[in-house]
């Protein structure tokens, strides 16, 4: 068998996903900002403080940048022959599996997964101990819907 031509992965994850990346990546910089605070205060070193301040602003809105990249190319799609996954931002990657090869399916969903009413499908393949692919984040309903077609 041979990839397909054409792209089939031409569906994004919920706009949910990318809010949640960025409270996440907020979060991760207002404690590097308070933690180098709070060293600083203890340790009277404000021009170190004022550095990692600005560092840290620096860092959020690379991030943020990244974030914007990364969600705009993740996508994921099926046909009758194929399931495909693309994402990266600097390394692109597509991951493509025959729909004949698929063993076992998973829903995983964490506690934020389940807050925002997101799901994972992890696919196995036959021949692997690992999983294959793996398409995060879904809605639930979309999970399911995606579930059921693969899984009939």
């Amino acid at each position: 068998m041979t990839a397909p031509a054409e792209p089939i992965a031409t569906n994004p994850l919920p706009s949910a996903i990318r809010t949640l990346w960025r409270v996440v990546a907020v979060v991760q910089a207002v404690v590097i900002v308070v933690a180098g605070v709070v060293v600083g205060i203890l340790g009277d070193l404000f021009a170190a403080t004022i550095g990692l301040v600005v560092a840290a602003a620096v860092f959020l809105a690379l991030r943020l940048w990244v974030i914007n990249l990364a969600f705009d190319r993740w996508r994921w799609g099926i046909d009758h022959r194929w399931i495909e996954r693309r994402s990266g931002v600097l390394i692109r990657t597509t991951q493509v599996v025959p729909r004949t090869r698929v063993q076992t399916l998973t829903t995983k969903t964490g506690p934020i997964d389940r807050w925002l009413g997101l799901s994972s499908i992890v696919i196995h393949t036959a021949g692997t101990h690992t999983p294959n692919l793996t398409i995060p984040h879904l809605e639930n309903e979309a999970a399911e819907q995606l579930r059921s077609e693969l899984a009939g």
